[in-house]
């Protein structure tokens, strides 16, 4: 027993270790392939540089910035965790014999708020990565931003990446029902390592590109609205010259000088 007592400790540490690292490998995976897809899509900003050095270059700042704002979300979603599990706890005290629905009831209202966080806020670590001055709160506020004048355009995205993933672990739980003893067992996790791969790095530049798409249309939006703009003045000018010519003949017929 005081075997066992002792190794507690350093397998907790292993596992945040671990964490650590796959968190680490997921936000260098965020960030070098937005890179990439920024380089395709805009071009080197510095032709004298190679675009793997540029890449390279850019990681450890990207990195960072993702981390403060995954700080942000997992704040903002712990919150919401607190505030339904006070809820959970005041309900189950004043409504004892429905504790099978109230569990219900709670466990849905907060996969609910973390779908819908997860949707509002699916650009946060890609604005992150490519607009340098812009990570954690106002990152959010950009995203968020962004999802609510794309509504359709994120929801289909959002379905097809759901419905994707689902074929992915479809495979992964026949992957896990082949016989541990046969050859095709490594070769399904081979097979299924290289599936989730291609669907992480899928998902990934389909975000990215849907990004720039929806950036694209604000700025068209803007360019709209300021060219609209000019014109109202302009218009706005014009009847003003008008007017005057008028008041000027006006006074030029009934009080000659």
């Amino acid at each position: 027993m005081q075997l066992v007592t002792n190794a507690n400790p350093p397998n907790i540490a292993v596992t945040l270790v671990t964490g650590l690292f796959q968190a680490l490998f997921v936000w260098l995976q965020i960030a070098s392939i937005g890179y990439c897809v920024d380089f395709v899509y805009k071009g080197n900003d510095n032709p004298e540089a190679e675009p793997v050095q540029e890449i390279f270059k850019r990681l450890p700042g990207a990195v960072f910035r993702i981390f403060v704002t995954s700080l942000w979300v997992f704040l903002l979603i712990l919150c919401i965790d607190v505030l339904v599990m006070a809820d959970y706890i005041l309900c189950v005290q004043f409504f004892p014999s429905y504790m099978i629905y109230i569990l219900l009831f709670h466990s849905t209202l907060f996969l609910g708020v973390s779908l819908i966080f997860s949707i509002l806020f699916m650009f946060s670590n890609i604005i992150s990565t490519l607009e340098l001055g812009c990570y954690g709160r106002p990152a959010l506020k950009q995203s968020f931003i962004l999802v609510t004048q794309n509504k359709c355009r994120v929801l289909g995205i959002f379905v097809v990446q759901f419905l994707i993933g689902c074929i992915v672990l479809a495979v992964g739980f026949f992957v896990s029902r082949l016989d541990p003893l046969h050859w095709t067992k490594p070769l399904g996790y081979i097979c299924l390592f290289l599936v989730y791969l291609i669907y992480t790095v899928y998902s990934l530049v389909l975000q990215y590109v849907l990004y720039f798409s929806c950036k694209h249309l604000e700025n068209a939006t803007t360019n709209n609205y300021m060219a609209l703009d000019v014109r109202t003045q302009t218009l706005s000018t014009w009847i003003f010259v008008l007017k005057i010519m008028i008041v000027k003949l006006y006074m030029h017929k009934f009080f000659p000088s």
